[in-house]
């Protein structure tokens, strides 16, 4: 028999031996019934964690802190101090745990939705893929004369290879993965293979294997999402390092819930990381994360969650009913506010009043580039080969040609944004350009004037409501529209696809298609 590592030396005590220790250090403990009952049901150890709080402290000029800067607790209780109060914060904390995990898991779907539909846009095995994913690292030439391909058993030529965090994620995914036993699961692997496609594996992934997930996205998707739920860095655009911080901040909390850990008046490991646009606005509703007393407290976790909820489901109240609901037992127990975090005036943050809305309109661009395929302002520019730069006087040199052919591509998509022929989708102080606007290094013609006639109907609208409106016109299906061999239903998109411009023009026009464009109410009216 070997013995244990550990040199723990406190004895074991039965239930009686608990009730008198707990009563010689100074608790009303009520009669041994109700104490035994107490004990019996929750655990002396896990109980103390609710009465640490009201154990003694050294009086000056006793020390207040140890080596290791944290606060020194007597063994005795304050006067005062009784089992039954204990009880009642626990039973709070029980409470809070169950609504904070209905939250929780509300803001856990959506992600699990929109991680994996964004990837699985690009492809629909995208986790597998760590170019996709660029999680791709260069490796050091030295390191490769070493390394041998253990196909062809020759030297590899490879210079580059997934990075260790990409398949340190993999292989605890497959984990997950592997043990995966549901219903829809075992249809897969029936039906398709052992590998499950994203939308299919973000349902069996953790909350930790998918916030790391996200961490492992392009930039360009991560800021899409980043943005999607407003997190602005101090310069407008998305911060997604604020969302992958927040996203890992409810991992911990959700793990804590999960395992009937304590919420009330925890400190917790992961600070809360403020926007940037928090951390430059001091009016900004998120600002108070900016505070040290804040963003390690559940006050810090409910302000994320409330602004998350915001965007999922801007009409649910559950986090505003969380922090009523912990400002009523407060009084009723009693403990202070301000253990959980709440600054004394928190009443007066916008964020907890009912009728505080986020912006609608980086929910809707977000949906629009999920749509179709969209194109950076730097793409689109160079898509634009057949711009031609004006005429110089002087021979140019092939760099002096170049930044002329790439002043000439900025010039004509300045051009088409100011006469509205393209359709814009503007998110996070980013722009985006559906990719189908474009042929032949121009934008089509025909679409082009087909925009400028349709948003010229937009009045007093948000651009981002006109770019909706555009694009459904576009991808919806016409009865009117010519049908394909197959006898399916055309949208206009698919016909210009399908047909010259003039004949396009003339189709559009000989079935009124137009006439099925709806302008979009101005928000305020709906």
């Amino acid at each position: 028999m070997t013995s244990p590592d550990s040199t723990y030396s406190k004895p074991f005590f039965t239930v009686p031996e608990q009730i008198r220790r707990l009563r010689e250090r100074g608790m009303d403990c009520g009669t041994d019934a109700f104490a035994t009952e107490v004990l019996e049901r929750y655990g002396y150890y896990r109980l103390s964690g609710y009465w640490h709080l009201y154990r003694g402290r050294p009086m000056p000029p006793d020390r207040q802190f140890d080596v290791n800067d944290r606060e020194i607790r007597l063994d005795t209780f304050i006067p005062g101090t009784s089992l039954s109060h204990v009880v009642s914060l626990y039973d709070f904390d029980h409470d809070l745990r169950t609504r904070l995990s209905d939250v929780l898991s509300t803001i856990e779907i959506s992600f699990r939705f929109f991680i994996g539909h964004r990837l699985g846009k690009v492809d629909k095995f995208a986790h597998r893929n760590p170019e996709i994913l660029d999680a791709m690292r260069e490796v050091d030439p030295h390191v490769l004369i070493r390394a041998w391909n253990t196909v062809t058993r020759q030297p590899s030529r490879s210079r580059r290879e997934p990075t260790k965090a990409y398949r340190d994620w993999l292989s605890e995914y497959d984990r997950h993965e592997k043990r995966a036993k549901d219903g829809f699961v075992l249809h897969f692997r029936e039906q398709y293979g052992p590998h499950l496609p994203i939308w299919v594996a973000t349902e069996v992934m953790s909350f930790g294997v998918l916030s790391n997930l996200y961490t492992l996205m392009r930039d360009s998707d991560q800021k899409i999402l980043a943005a999607r739920f407003q997190i602005y860095a101090a310069d407008g655009r998305a911060d997604f390092g604020a969302l992958a911080n927040w996203l890992n901040n409810l991992r911990n909390v959700r793990n804590i819930c999960a395992h009937y850990g304590r919420v009330w008046n925890r400190t917790f490991d992961v600070l809360i990381d403020a926007p940037g646009q928090s951390r430059k606005d001091a009016d900004d509703h998120l600002s108070r994360l900016v505070d040290v007393s804040i963003n390690n407290k559940l006050y810090g976790v409910l302000l994320i969650m409330r602004h998350l909820l915001l965007s999922i489901a801007p009409d649910r109240t559950d986090v505003i009913d969380i922090a009523d609901f912990i400002d009523s037992e407060s009084k009723r127990i009693p403990f202070a506010m301000r253990q959980l975090g709440f600054p004394d005036d928190w009443r007066t943050d916008p964020i907890w009043d009912h009728g505080f809305t986020l912006d609608r309109a980086p929910m809707l661009a977000a949906s629009l580039l999920d749509s179709t395929e969209c194109l950076t302002v730097s793409e689109t520019r160079a898509g634009l080969y057949a711009a031609e730069p004006r005429e110089s006087k002087t021979p140019r040199t092939s760099a002096q040609q170049a930044a002329a052919k790439n002043g000439a591509q900025k010039d004509l998509l300045r051009t088409y944004c100011r006469y509205k022929v393209v359709i814009e989708v503007e998110l996070g102080a980013a722009k985006y350009y559906p990719a189908f606007q474009f042929r032949n290094g121009k934008i089509i013609d025909a679409l082009a004037e087909t925009n400028q006639e349709l948003a010229a109907r937009c009045v007093d609208v948000r651009p981002v409501q006109v770019a909706a409106a555009l694009l459904d016109w576009w991808q919806t299906p016409h009865l009117d529209l010519p049908a394909t061999g197959e006898g399916v239903v055309q949208s206009p998109l698919e016909l210009l696809g399908s047909v010259s411009e003039t004949d396009f023009t003339t189709v559009i026009a000989e079935t009124d298609a137009i006439s099925s464009f709806v302008v979009p109410e101005p928000w305020g009216v709906l």
